[in-house]
């Protein structure tokens, strides 16, 4: 195939799937779903290779399995069965007393809980085309609790059933002036779960967290970019992607702020409202492979546009530019296997002129994320990770900061409708620490995970409020302990 007419292949598919995105979506996505005839298998049933040949731990992608999900989730022969996980876990937070009422502002801690169950579609649809969609059972939402006293507690975290981080996506070979190259479409729902590498947010450490930590209005690594899940399973994104001599990758996506006619398929809540113009999304990678060892470099980023702030009352809108970069090695064998990543994403986001002295400082805020984790695995049955992060951003006190007056209704701090159990004692979002992660694989469907992070900072220094109490806590009575199981079907 010429260059001439391979681009306008490419040019003609482009605009063709954005024309027909809207009205298409619930179809598309409704025939992978739905069709018994296309009622998707496991990923390892489909290529006839064990759950090694694709995944190193968890959550990464070996060489092969990044070469399976490039080439659209299409290799192999197309069988029936589909996928169920179900998952387990109990969550610990370190210390409580500075709440109120701890049975109220951290419901369900320290408690065996059945916390999700997920609904794969995954795999071959066509030869060319493949999905992996899944939908998600969320068990432990609470019901928002809003009190005189301040109390926030029991948030909503996400819709009780909801289409979860899914793609279907299109790939083809082809030439390009001698040289092979893979070439296709993306559509999915969350930007960068379409990524090959477990660096970027959609599929990068922690593999899984607790849902509790979201329902007590606390992120594990503190507050992080916009790119890093807020815009996951709100949106809709169509876009190229080309990986040139198995070595250069680049993708150009973009999102809009969407919703479905069928509430099991939505991608769309009131968690963010996002822009449902133009939200581009870009990535750009070199990855060689040389025997065992893989390495890779890369850059991402996004630019997001939010009719309002999520943890803000009645905001003024706000445009996010988050731009990262990202590294990776790994040193896969049959018994024993390392793997190393990092990610460091920096974002300005521009509140607008009129949120000035109401709900920020400042029209401009930056904050910068970092992650960082190593990891061994023995033959895919024992594994360790020692992970680290830190979050650090402006200074912002009316955003941030604990204010002890209930009438305010300014910042996400505020305790008339504020969504954070914790606030800034200070106005800085920074937050530190490190942690690890040890597993057990008995069998293939079985995985047992035991998490525990320790901190440094939180939301500022080594104290912060309570946002229940105006008390103050100490980072480390933040030291979370999460054990799960998943078992898969």
């Amino acid at each position: 195939m010429s260059v001439q007419k391979l681009a306008s292949k490419i040019i003609f598919l482009l605009f063709f799937v954005k024309f027909m995105l809207r009205k298409w979506f619930v179809f598309l996505f409704g025939i992978a779903f739905f069709t018994s005839s296309w009622a998707l298998p496991s990923f390892t049933e489909q290529t006839q290779q064990p759950c090694a040949a694709c995944h190193l731990s968890f959550g990464e992608l070996t060489p092969f399995g990044r070469k399976f999900k490039l080439m659209g989730y299409a290799s192999g022969k197309r069988v029936n069965p589909f996928n169920v996980n179900g998952t387990a876990s109990l969550t610990k937070i370190s210390n409580t007393d500075s709440s109120v009422d701890p049975s109220l502002s951290l419901p369900k801690n320290g408690k065996v809980l059945p916390e999700e169950l997920n609904v794969f579609v995954a795999g071959k649809i066509t030869e060319q085309v493949g999905s992996n969609v899944k939908l998600t059972v969320n068990a432990i939402n609470t019901t928002p609790l809003f009190s005189t006293s301040g109390v926030q507690t029991g948030t909503k975290i996400s819709k009780d059933v909801f289409l979860d981080n899914s793609e279907i996506r299109f790939a083809q070979s082809a030439q390009l002036n001698k040289t092979p190259m893979v070439w296709g479409v993306t559509l999915n729902n969350a930007p960068s779960t379409q990524d090959l590498w477990s660096t970027t947010p959609g599929h990068g450490f922690p593999y899984r967290s607790s849902s509790l930590l979201n329902a007590w209005g606390m992120g594990q690594f503190g507050p992080t970019a916009m790119l890093d899940g807020g815009m996951n399973s709100q949106v809709l994104g169509v876009g190229m992607f080309a990986m040139l001599d198995d070595v250069w990758y680049a993708e150009f996506t973009s999102y809009h702020g969407s919703k479905t006619a069928i509430p099991a398929l939505e991608v769309a809540n009131a968690s963010n409202a996002i822009s449902t113009s133009n939200n581009p999304y870009w990535r750009l990678a070199w990855n060689p492979v040389v025997g065992p060892n893989s390495w890779m470099l890369g850059t991402f980023g996004m630019i997001s546009k939010l009719s309002r702030d999520r943890l803000v009352t009645g905001s003024s809108s706000g445009k996010y530019t988050d731009i990262g970069m990202d590294a990776q090695y790994q040193f896969i064998t049959p018994s024993h296997s390392w793997s190393a990543q990092a990610s460091l994403i920096q974002e300005k986001v521009d509140w607008s002129a009129r949120s000035v002295g109401t709900n920020h400082d400042a029209q401009v805020s930056t904050l910068s994320t970092f992650k960082t984790k190593v990891t061994y695995d023995f033959a895919r049955t024992y594994g360790a990770t020692w992970f680290g992060f830190a979050s650090n951003g402006s200074t912002d006190s009316l955003y941030w900061a604990y204010n002890s007056n209930p009438s305010v209704t300014t910042g996400a701090c505020n305790q008339n409708s504020s969504l954070l159990a914790y606030c800034s004692s200070n106005g800085m979002p920074n937050t530190a620490g490190q942690g690890f992660e040890i597993y057990y694989a008995p069998m293939p469907q079985l995985r047992i995970n035991l998490q525990q992070t320790y901190y440094r900072s939180f939301l500022g220094g080594r104290t912060f409020i309570d946002n229940t109490s105006g008390n103050s806590r100490a980072a480390s009575d933040n030291n979370l302990t999460y054990l799960y199981a998943t078992y898969s079907y």
